[in-house]
């Protein structure tokens, strides 16, 4: 797993209203036929499996950040999203992304701020449509000082 900085969306234009929900991704500055969900790419990383990346939409209503997990051959194989969309709620925390920790080149955990749980994502080898998807993700529980058994 190396941290990259080869890709960008292509900006909207206009009234962020009227923006879509994905955006042309670009490899090297050169346009690709890939579009990803969102409109700023928060992390990159190139890994055995091809590259992931984590896009969100800049906007703290729109509390969703999507990982996308592209093939060599910069295909989207696979694709999971944490949050929800306008999920603003008065009075509370924005949930940033805090942390996104690897463990090893198959396996990555993330933490949301002011959150106490956090997503441990695996990126397999192959998939079965539907049932087995190339990148999954599991909630687990973060264990705290104030935890007793």
């Amino acid at each position: 797993m190396r941290r990259i900085e080869r890709f960008t969306l292509l900006a909207h234009t206009g009234d962020s209203d009227a923006w879509p929900l994905d955006s042309p991704l670009l490899a090297d500055g050169e346009l690709t036929s890939e579009r990803v969900p969102g409109v700023e790419i928060v992390e990159q990383f190139e890994i055995i499996a091809g590259y992931l990346l984590v896009t969100d939409y800049d906007c703290p209503f729109e509390e969703t950040f999507h990982f996308i997990l592209l093939d060599h051959q910069l295909r989207t194989v696979s694709r999971r999203s944490l949050g929800a969309r306008f999920s603003f709620v008065p009075d509370s925390q924005v949930h940033l992304l805090q942390e996104l920790r690897w463990e090893d080149d198959w396996h990555f955990v993330v933490v949301l701020t002011e959150c106490p749980e956090c997503w441990r994502f695996t990126i397999r080898k192959f998939s079965i449509p539907y049932l087995c998807p190339r990148l999954s993700v599991s909630r687990i529980r973060i264990v705290d000082d104030t935890d007793t058994p």
